[in-house]
Order: structure tokens, then C-alpha cells, then sequence
């Protein structure tokens, strides 16, 4: 069973347990595009745009397959839509009750009931996994 963001922010990191801060999630997120690249080579996009996430393969990717599909994307020819922000990508969003987390997001003006600012800011490497994401 998918579990949402929200619960899985809920388990995870104590200032996500905010009522107020969870409902703001969903409703204030910018649209956003980001590229997924795997040794400097696009993977695919990630894209929110109105309420909804969307996630596809590249045609490149499509076509030589150098790293294999991503294992909550195993069809490289389907273009994902989900409501929630996938755990792939949410992963890469940290605690914010860290101070130099904290710091590092009031010193970009980000927002952090923002997903599509928080992944700006701190989405780019990962330490869960290889991938980078960058905004475009």
C-alpha cells in the first residue's frame, strides 16, 4: 500500500508533525522541472505542475539504457503521475531541524512547505543514491 508523504514525513522527521505544516504541503508548491542525470547523463525529468508530480524517462535514456530504470519506475516508456512526491525524491529533502539545514534554507529564502523549493535547495546529491537532480 502507497503510503503519502505526509505520513511518511510524519514518521520521520519531528518538525513535520505540525498540523498546519503538513497541510501547506499540498497547497503552496510552485511548478517545478527538474533533470535526473546519472553520470552527467539525463535519466529523465521530474515535474510538478498544479497539484500533481509527474515523472518521465528521457528519450535518450529510452534509447541506450545506461543505468537500470529506477525501481519505482520500472516501465521507461510510461509517464508517472502521483500526488505525492516519491519517496526517491523525498528522501533527498533533509531534516530541517538541523541548524546548518535551517541555515543553509533561510539563507536561500526557501520555503519549507515548499517540496519543489526544498528539493532546489538541498535535492541535488544524495547520499541514499547516485542520481542528481537538477532544477531547470
Amino acid at each position: 500500500m502507497k503510503e503519502s508523504l505526509k505520513s511518511i514525513l510524519k514518521k520521520l522527521t519531528p518538525w513535520s508533525g505540525n498540523d498546519e505544516f503538513l497541510s501547506k504541503l499540498d497547497s503552496e508548491n510552485e511548478n517545478g522541472k527538474f533533470e535526473l542525470l546519472f553520470d552527467n547523463k539525463l535519466v529523465g525529468i521530474l515535474e510538478f505542475n498544479k497539484d500533481k508530480w509527474f515523472f518521465e524517462y528521457s528519450e535518450k535514456y529510452k534509447k541506450d539504457q545506461f543505468v537500470l530504470p529506477l525501481i519505482n519506475f520500472p516501465d521507461i516508456e510510461k509517464k508517472y503521475k502521483f500526488d505525492d512526491l516519491m519517496p526517491f525524491f523525498a528522501t533527498r529533502i533533509p531534516n530541517l531541524n538541523q541548524p546548518y539545514h535551517k541555515s543553509k534554507l533561510e539563507k536561500s529564502a526557501g520555503d519549507k512547505t515548499n517540496l519543489v523549493s526544498l528539493l532546489k535547495i538541498f535535492g541535488e546529491k544524495s547520499i541514499n543514491n547516485p542520481y542528481e537532480l537538477k532544477h531547470i
